[in-house]
């Protein structure tokens, strides 16, 4: 099958499951409206703040900048593999983006654990400042649970915008539920289906779940139910569209569960942002790092085979070998077109940018890997510290490659072009090298002192999905059991 081919099957696979609401083994559902009605967006907690106690950005002027920002991330992204990807031409979007903008190398840290770095791309701090330091965490009564956006010290993006007057809307990011109240809206990253059935596929069964703020609106969870797919909500015919028959699971975690998170992430990101249509978005993929944590070993074997003899030699393949690199590779092509989604709805003035928290490959030697703090393991594959930067639109400039950046720099950048300052004590900083003369002259970085004059309370909070997700980062291999602490 030629490239061109498997795109136009997967555009046709991704318009289907984005317009049905299911048709699976227990029957199709009646059609959604067009447009059922929304919560109307939400403005910043009340009452306002007391003069005393406002934050001093609050008291800043209204910002001046025109435009908006686009944070699309995927998890486990490099160079060294999406480069193939673009030479194939099954991501276009992306390549657009690099062509048109600026790209490098984003340099991540140890422990390359994601909950951890994804909650210092979204506050621009260290973890000895934001308070996540791994997966897990221990509740005053010493049980074990997921970390939480309880646990987190210190304002994230969202925050900070949203107590600006900046719209936001972020869709599946780490570390996130319970849900904030924002100027917007907020997907946590318990919005997909909790409920698993005992092979750890997710049942789509959440109705009797009593689980609150998996979104902000609250009662925005019921809102999104239509465009979230399960394999139980699939025909066989929509499951073979998506290739992911070569995709096996194993017990405690259902790899192709993931993918079709990415599906749903993606539907949800078209609908809601087309209703909201905010000023600072983020919206996370994950089915890429879950990949390569189960068949690294296969998808690296088709990226090797490739870049030897292209695609005849791939065909060469085991068959087993090319249907996993078929799956990825088209799972990939779906982000892309979700991505190309988000572009139609950016203007000239709009910033996008393309960011993953790590990297995924070899480990040659089986050199000791810190997993998370106090916690070294030696695998022959696993993360590693070089993620991708793609930034292109509003006052990007072009061929501004190589730019050294690191994670700790995403939230400054972000601030910064919409107008907000940084806080003094972010650890990062604004990546001025991308940015145009004429937008920094007119729109120079300003500062605050901090925008956490104390921190937060950190509590962590129990949920009745804690076991699934426990099970599920035990089969990732991003903790030991069920019941392993979390140690700084």
């Amino acid at each position: 099958m030629t490239t061109g081919m498997r795109m136009r099957l997967i555009c046709a696979a991704t318009a289907l499951l984005a317009t049905t609401a299911g048709c699976g083994k227990r029957g199709a559902e009646p059609a959604a409206p067009t447009s059922p009605p929304l919560p109307p967006v939400q403005g910043a907690p009340e009452p306002t703040p007391k003069p005393e106690e406002r934050p001093a950005f609050l008291d800043l002027p209204e910002r001046t900048v025109p435009g908006r920002v686009f944070i699309i991330a995927i998890d486990g992204a490099s160079w060294d593999v999406f480069d193939q990807v673009l030479e194939t031409g099954l991501m276009p979007n992306l390549g657009r983006i690099v062509a048109q903008g600026s790209r490098t190398a984003l340099e991540s840290m140890d422990p390359t654990a994601s909950a951890i770095l994804w909650t210092t791309i979204a506050t621009g701090r260290k973890p000895k400042h934001h308070g996540v330091h791994g997966f897990v965490v221990k509740t005053p009564e010493g049980r074990t649970v997921p970390v939480s956006s309880t646990v987190r010290r210190v304002r994230a993006m969202w925050n900070i915008a949203s107590e600006a007057g900046v719209s936001v809307g972020f869709i599946s990011w780490w570390v996130t539920w319970p849900a904030e109240p924002v100027r917007g809206f907020m997907c946590s990253d318990y919005t997909w289906p909790l409920k698993k059935d005992e092979a750890g596929f997710a049942t789509g069964a959440d109705a009797d779940l009593d689980l609150p703020q998996r979104t902000y609106p609250p009662d925005l969870m019921k809102a999104l139910e239509r465009f979230i797919k399960t394999e139980d909500r699939l025909s066989p015919a929509e499951l073979a569209s998506l290739e992911l028959q070569a995709v096996r699971n194993i017990k405690s975690y259902a790899v192709r569960d993931i993918l079709l998170k990415d599906v749903s992430v993606g539907n949800m990101s078209a609908y809601l942002l087309e209703r909201y249509k905010p000023s600072l978005v983020g919206v996370y993929f994950d089915g890429y790092d879950a990949f390569c944590h189960l068949y690294w070993p296969e998808y690296r074997r088709v990226l090797s085979t490739r870049a030897e003899g292209g695609e005849a030699a791939v065909r060469q393949l085991d068959p087993t070998v090319q249907a996993l690199g078929r799956s990825i590779e088209s799972h990939l092509a779906r982000i892309d077109i979700d991505i190309g989604s988000i572009l139609q709805r950016t203007g000239p003035n709009d910033t996008v940018l393309v960011i993953s928290d790590h990297g995924f490959g070899d480990n040659p030697g089986r050199a000791p890997i810190q997993r998370t703090y106090d916690d070294w393991i030696q695998p022959p594959f696993w993360h590693h510290r070089q993620g991708i930067l793609a930034a292109s639109g509003g006052p990007i400039r072009k061929g501004q490659d190589g730019v050294a950046a690191t994670i700790t720099d995403i939230a400054p950048t972000v601030l910064a072009l919409l107008g907000l300052p940084v806080g003094k004590d972010m650890d990062g900083r604004v990546l001025t090298e991308l940015l145009t003369p004429e937008f920094l002259a007119q729109h120079p970085v300003r500062f605050v002192d901090t925008y956490d004059p104390a921190p937060r309370v950190s509590a962590p909070v129990e949920s009745a999905y804690d076991e699934g997700m426990k099970n599920r980062l035990k089969a990732l291999g991003y903790i030991e059991d069920a019941d392993e602490d979390d140690e700084e």
